[in-house]
């Protein structure tokens, strides 16, 4: 993805919006996670190649794949989710985020 600014562009592999949104929703309480070293390292690249992140009409549409704590509530989870990939997203790329699709593909014990 790419930006264009007054002093210059600046462009983004889709690879760097990836980690930037796993990593922002990692951040919210709920969101299951290996305890290990090994195991977050592992889980982070399985989620990484489940993530989708499109440029619709200049703006970025992100499909997040994601396993729950179950003991969360779901749906204020995912909106916390939802907000914090945004806001973080958007900060950190200038980007703007129209729409952010979280699927939960099962609930951890």
């Amino acid at each position: 993805m790419s930006n264009t600014f007054k002093d210059g562009s600046v462009k983004i592999a889709d690879e760097v919006l990836d980690q930037i949104a796993i990593q922002a929703a990692n951040d919210v309480y709920g969101v299951y996670e290996e305890n290990s070293d090994e195991g977050f390292i592992h889980s982070l690249q399985a989620k990484t190649t489940k993530t989708s992140i499109r440029n619709v009409s200049g703006n970025l549409v992100i499909d997040l794949d994601l396993s729950l704590d179950k003991n969360v509530n779901v749906r204020k989870t995912v909106k916390k989710i939802q907000e914090n990939v945004k806001n973080v997203v958007e900060t950190m790329t200038g980007l703007i985020v129209s729409k952010i699709n979280v699927n939960i593909s099962k609930l951890e014990i």
